[in-house]
């Protein structure tokens, strides 16, 4: 008898033979893990090399150093000036219209480049596909045709094509070639050199949205619609100051860092100075105020392109960082001023509808240019307001107006912003009955002068209503441009800034800013006012989806991340990264507590908008259905607009995600109006 079996009855289940029992559960998690496994498989086929580990990366760089070090060829040389040298496109430009016989085997041209491709069609004969600054070249590679004599050579041309890597960066020589299709290429009578050879694997395609923002530098180079995108930019940028410049405006710059932000309403980024180790200093919200300081000191004209910043939240379309145009024109009244928006904004839509059909080809669609044509179409804010819901707003000076206004919600069972003050009650109407109408370019004017305090107000004789000479541009449902004549006594915007503390709250932190009324005292003009958000344009223009898009290294959640794989952030928080004085169980649990969290957050927001769009459009049915004597279907869509107003609120806060998306755009002009 062995041992085991003499045991045996120390341990009886050893007489057992259990069965195999496979657990639904344990079924259910092998078909889930199994079925996620080949996804990511699949994924990582359709995008080869970006979905590795870091491990991967070096062992590949790793791979490539030890590659190049055999063939001698592990440098970085510097160039060498060249009578013969031409940048790509300047290349296209001579030669792209000359046919193969007008084309001079005398003409030497060296072109340096990126290798997009490499396609070798036998061991004598090698294309390769180079690109700068978003032009290609072929570049055509034939062995009969470089000055080599003997084996050696050969065995050289061998090993060039066999090390050369797509990213890698080349200089040719060679004469302009077309071929047979056609096709301006360059005839090499060298063998290519490599300037910097690309030790990662440059991807051919690049989806995953987490990855390219990380790696914005190896989204540019696979994806072309990024450069493209800040491309156009940088045009947007240039016709807008063409267009004041040509208008006899001067360029300044104004201080970024100061005791106050000044300018507009909105959360501060803070800072300390070592020189000033005592004093708090704030990053600018906006330039307004500076600028109108240079109108007072004699100049008439000036502009400033350039950042602003608010400590605020990130969205599709908010960053705190963000770039802005502000003008001041002395004795400018509104009609100048809408005059010339149209004017800026029309031709700029023709030099991009311009630049789409030559060079910016892979661009979203944007607005159509007829969308464009002058002139824009205008709704006054309080007529336009009192016309849809049939009856006049209450005396927007009385000091009831608050009480009365919200009364007047009550009555037509419409949903109250968060810290529902009086300029936000008048937004929230404004964003339910007039921004549904503005899908093409359309100007609100002549807000109430509560909205507007650092603009001139008069009597409206329609109304009766104090109302300021101000007007702003919607198109596309969304503020655009923002501009009003500058309230230039000093007396007035004392005043104006004290009825304004009366709605100061967390959000509003808006005070009495003494040192501009003093130096309103020296004498400001009549001077119209003009700011818009850069960042909008550009995403107008451009068709993009979200602000990240047309900003050269995305949100700041994206810069902060940077490089950084497998994080996001999530209310200040960046998962992924290790929490000292915390075991491993509690990082996952408080990582999935705060992806779990985000999760939500973003949920409720989705289903905001969406409750917001629904409303909007109903409200205008309800409009036409009025206009058309239809009582039945008004009272089906007040129903309706009734049962969307009981859904969940957005947690993060219906009215404060909108009162900050109307602040950004003006510039920091109609941040300071609401």
């Amino acid at each position: 008898m062995s041992s085991l079996t003499g045991l045996r009855f120390l341990r009886p289940y050893l007489q057992q033979d259990l069965p195999v029992v496979r657990h639904a559960a344990y079924l259910r998690f092998f078909s889930t893990t199994r079925s996620c496994l080949s996804s990511k498989q699949k994924k990582a086929q359709d995008e080869p090399g970006i979905k590795r580990n870091k491990v991967a990366i070096k062992s590949d760089v790793q791979g490539r150093i030890e590659e190049l070090q055999k063939a001698m060829r592990l440098e970085w040389p510097m160039i060498t000036n060249s009578p013969h040298a031409m940048t790509l496109l300047d290349y296209t430009l001579k030669y792209h219209d000359m046919n193969p016989s007008e084309l001079k085997k005398s003409d030497y041209v060296m072109l340096r480049g990126r290798v997009l491709s490499c396609r070798v069609a036998s061991s004598a004969l090698v294309f390769l596909d180079i690109v700068q600054d978003g032009t290609t070249v072929q570049i055509v590679a034939d062995l009969s045709r470089i000055d080599f004599i003997g084996g050696e050579n050969k065995r050289s041309f061998k090993a060039f094509y066999r090390l050369i890597r797509r990213g890698d960066i080349i200089s040719v020589y060679g004469h302009p070639y077309v071929t047979q299709r056609g096709e301006l290429s360059l005839n090499a009578i060298e063998i290519p050199q490599i300037l910097s050879p690309s030790l990662a694997s440059l991807p051919r395609t690049l989806e995953d949205r987490e990855t390219r923002v990380r790696n914005r530098h190896v989204d540019m180079l696979v994806n072309s619609s990024v450069v493209e995108t800040l491309r156009l930019r940088s045009h947007i940028i240039q016709s807008m100051r063409d267009f004041l410049l040509k208008d006899n405006f001067m360029e300044v710059q104004t201080p970024l860092i100061a005791d106050k932000a000044g300018g507009a309403i909105a959360k501060p980024f803070t800072t300390v100075a070592t020189e000033f180790s005592d004093k708090q200093l704030a990053l600018r919200i906006a330039p307004e105020i500076w600028l109108k300081r240079l109108v007072i000191g004699g100049m008439d004209r000036v502009f400033e392109i350039g950042p602003a910043f608010r400590n605020e939240g990130l969205d599709a379309t908010h960053n705190p960082e963000f770039t802005t145009c502000e003008f001041y024109r002395a004795f400018t009244d509104l009609e100048e001023l809408m005059r010339m928006t149209e004017s800026m904004l029309s031709s700029i839509a023709t030099r991009v509808s311009e630049l789409r059909k030559k060079t910016l080809v892979n661009l979203p669609a944007g607005p159509p240019l007829e969308d464009f044509t002058k002139p824009f179409q205008r709704l006054e804010f309080i007529p336009t307001i009192e016309a849809v819901l049939g009856t006049s707003l209450p005396d927007l000076s009385s000091p009831t107006a608050e009480a009365d206004l919200t009364a007047l919600f009550e009555k037509h069972s419409l949903p109250l912003p968060l810290s529902p003050t009086l300029p936000r009650l008048l937004d929230k109407l404004s964003s339910l009955y007039i921004e549904p109408s503005c899908s093409t370019p359309t100007f609100i004017t002549h807000h109430p002068s509560c909205m507007a305090p650092l603009s001139k107000s008069f009597l409206c004789p329609k109304t009766s209503q104090s109302i300021s000479a101000r007007a702003e541009l919607f198109i596309g449902h969304r503020e655009i441009a923002n501009m009003y004549e500058e309230e230039n006594s000093p007396l007035q915007q004392r005043e104006k800034f004290v009825q304004q503390l009366k709605w100061k709250d967390d959000e509003n932190r808006a005070g009495v800013d003494e040192s501009y009324i003093e130096a309103l005292e020296y004498g400001l003009p009549p001077t119209g006012g003009w700011g818009a958000g850069i960042d909008r344009i550009v995403m107008m223009f451009g068709g993009a989806k979200r602000i990240s898009d047309v900003l050269a290294f995305g949100s700041l959640r994206n810069v902060v991340n940077l490089g950084r794989e497998g994080t996001a952030a999530v209310d200040g928080v960046v998962e992924g990264i290790e929490c000292r004085g915390k075991g491993p169980v509690e990082e996952r649990r408080e990582g999935k507590l705060r992806r779990k969290e985000s999760e939500n957050i973003r949920r409720e927001k989705v289903k905001a908008e969406v409750r917001r769009a629904r409303e909007r459009d109903i409200v205008v049915m309800m409009r036409k259905a009025k206009e058309l004597g239809l009582g039945d279907v008004v009272r089906g869509l007040d129903s309706e607009l009734k049962l969307q107003e009981e859904k969940v609120e957005d947690p993060i806060g219906e009215e404060e995600v909108e009162h900050v998306d109307k602040e950004e755009v003006g510039g920091g002009k109609k941040a300071g109006d609401v």
